[in-house]
């Protein structure tokens, strides 16, 4: 009978800790500039008490509490606010990627695992993204010649890239297929045709995004000027073009997992927000 009770207990806390690393947490900020962490329905999960984070990824994230000489004190988190490791006085240059992040100081790059172990015993001198369907690249010299690694940390290969031609090589490994609908232009208003060219939605919106999950984001009011690296818009619609709901959206991001992020502000001024795949608003709720 015990063995049994605490078999059932052992795959309850197993279910709470599986669940707690692979549901996606978003980021927010309180009235005291200080930031946590929501659910998809709003709920907050970890209590806003940090000066900086990083998105959560692979189930960690870098947050930081504090400020020392050369940044941010940054420590790694899971889903649960519980601190796993810290990287001491070096800096995150990215998430967690297929097990690894890399991480930082002003002379060297390394890759660190999930408990914050250099995993390759190895550092170079410059690195650019992250680990992506088994490759990473890295440099010897800063700002060029980088190459891919594996998984184990070994070169791929004797070429060397650009900045450019890995970011522009990851694009297109990204693309999806097109939509249903595609955006078209006629008499400086945007709307929407089928693939086979019918017209679904009529060109009334200054400016469009891409649907997805079946909505979104348009800008329906016309702007007298532009603010440089903002990307406005004001409301989300629904794939027969009825207006779901209206809000300024400044440095609109579309959806990041079961969310779309947006700002008050431009220059992600303002906090991040939310909506939810009917355009409604996601409030931060204990």
């Amino acid at each position: 009978m015990y063995k049994k009770l605490n078999i059932t207990i052992l795959l309850i806390l197993c279910f709470i800790n599986i669940f707690g690393q692979n549901n996606r947490l978003y980021e927010f900020q309180n009235e005291d500039g200080k930031y946590g962490f929501i659910n998809s329905q709003g709920k907050i999960i970890i209590e806003p008490k940090y000066l900086i984070v990083n998105d959560f990824s692979d189930g960690l994230s870098f947050v930081s509490k504090e400020v020392i000489k050369n940044d941010y004190k940054w420590v790694c988190i899971d889903t649960l606010g519980n601190e796993i490791f810290d990287i001491k006085d070096n800096f995150p240059d990215t998430n967690f990627s297929e097990g690894f992040a890399r991480i930082k100081n002003f002379e060297e790059h390394w890759f660190i695992n999930k408990n914050g172990e250099n995993e390759f015993g190895k550092t170079w001198k410059d690195g650019f993204q992250n680990f992506k369907n088994g490759v990473a690249y890295v440099s010897d010299i800063k700002f060029k010649d980088f190459y891919p690694i594996d998984m184990k940390g070994n070169r791929i290969g004797e070429q060397t890239f650009s900045r450019v031609e890995i970011y522009n090589s990851r694009k297109e490994e990204s693309k999806i297929d097109s939509p249903n609908l595609i955006a078209f232009e006629e008499n400086g208003l945007w709307g929407f045709k089928s693939k086979n060219g019918t017209i679904i939605i009529r060109p009334q919106f200054y400016k469009v995004d891409k649907f997805e999950n079946g909505i979104c984001g348009v800008l329906t009011e016309k702007q007298l000027s532009e603010i440089e690296n903002d990307y406005y818009l004001d409301a989300i619609i629904d794939e027969k073009g009825n207006i779901l709901s209206k809000q300024p959206m400044h440095c609109y991001m579309g959806f990041e997992g079961e969310l779309i992020r947006y700002y008050l502000g431009p220059h992600f001024s303002g906090g991040p927000h939310y909506l939810n795949k009917f355009g409604q608003k996601i409030i931060p709720k204990k």
